[in-house]
């Protein structure tokens, strides 16, 4: 990652520990997920119980990425004081 933004030259990394709030958004993240996994499952399929549970582990573990990125540009955005170009 870069250490500022080669367009504006934003700083990427403001403070120490600034991102551990980007936690607490994942978090949020990954449980709308789960939950959306265990809505689809219940009401489409109704499996054993074990299915459930290694479909809530798969669907966290494969939407990781997505949601570890976009829960620190949100959390910049939100509480960063960075405002995007208009």
């Amino acid at each position: 990652m870069h250490s500022e933004c080669p367009v504006c030259n934003a700083s990427f990394n403001p403070e120490p520990g600034f991102y551990f709030g980007a936690l607490f958004v994942s978090y949020a993240f990954t449980v709308a997920i789960m939950v959306a996994v265990w809505l689809v499952l219940y009401v489409l399929v109704n499996p054993a119980d074990w299915i459930y549970g290694v479909a809530l582990v798969a669907g966290a573990v494969l939407f990781s990425p997505i949601s570890f990125r976009l829960s620190r540009v949100l959390w910049l955005y939100w509480f960063g004081g960075h405002k995007p170009n208009s």
